[in-house]
C-alpha cells in the first residue's frame, strides 16, 4: 500500500509540473532601486556614498551596481563650495571617472559589477547609484535638460583638478 501511494503521489507532481503556470523560471528577480544620489559634494561626502555602496555590493553577491552620472548646467567650484559656475568640456566625464576606480581599487569590487553610465544632463552634476540583480534590466537614465541648452566654459580640465587624494 505505502509503494502504491508514493508512486500516486511521484505521477500527482509530474503532472503538476507539467501543467501548472507558475515554474521557478518565470519567476522574475527582483526590480530594480536606486540605493543612493549625490551632487556636488567634498571627495569626504563621495566616498562616504561609495563606502556604503560597496558594503551593500559586498553583501549582496547577486547584485550589478550601476552609476549613472549627469553633467549640470553649472556646477560647485570647487566642489563642495556654492560658488556655481560654467562646466568645461568633459567636465563631467572626468569627474565620474574616478567613482569606478575607488569602488574596484580602495573597496575592491569585482570591476565586472560596476557599470558607469553617461546619463546627459541635468540641472546640476549628479550621481546616482542603483543596485540590479542579475539578469534584471539596467536602470535607464533620465535626463531633465537638453544637451543643447548646455553652455559651456572655454578651457582644459586639469585631470589632477578632478582626482581625490585617496
Amino acid at each position: 500500500m505505502k509503494k502504491a501511494s508514493g508512486t500516486i503521489l511521484l505521477i500527482a507532481l509530474l503532472i503538476c509540473g507539467a501543467v501548472c503556470p507558475i515554474s521557478l523560471s518565470s519567476i522574475s528577480p527582483a526590480p530594480t532601486q536606486i540605493f543612493d544620489r549625490f551632487g556636488d559634494v567634498c571627495c569626504d561626502d563621495e566616498k562616504a556614498h561609495l563606502d556604503n555602496f560597496a558594503v551593500e555590493l559586498q553583501a549582496q553577491p547577486n547584485v550589478q551596481g550601476y552609476i549613472i552620472f549627469y553633467g549640470g548646467r553649472r556646477v560647485s567650484y570647487p566642489y563642495c563650495n556654492n560658488r556655481l559656475r560654467l562646466q568645461r568640456r568633459g567636465e563631467a566625464q572626468a569627474r565620474a571617472a574616478r567613482l569606478k576606480p575607488y569602488l574596484t581599487g580602495t573597496r575592491a569590487i569585482d570591476p565586472a559589477r560596476v557599470i558607469v553610465i553617461d546619463g546627459g544632463y541635468r540641472e546640476s552634476w549628479t550621481a546616482e547609484l542603483w543596485l540590479v540583480p542579475m539578469g534584471a534590466n539596467p536602470p535607464t537614465p533620465s535626463p531633465t535638460v537638453q544637451p543643447k541648452d548646455i553652455r559651456f566654459r572655454k578651457g582644459r580640465i586639469k585631470k589632477s583638478f578632478y582626482e581625490c587624494q585617496v
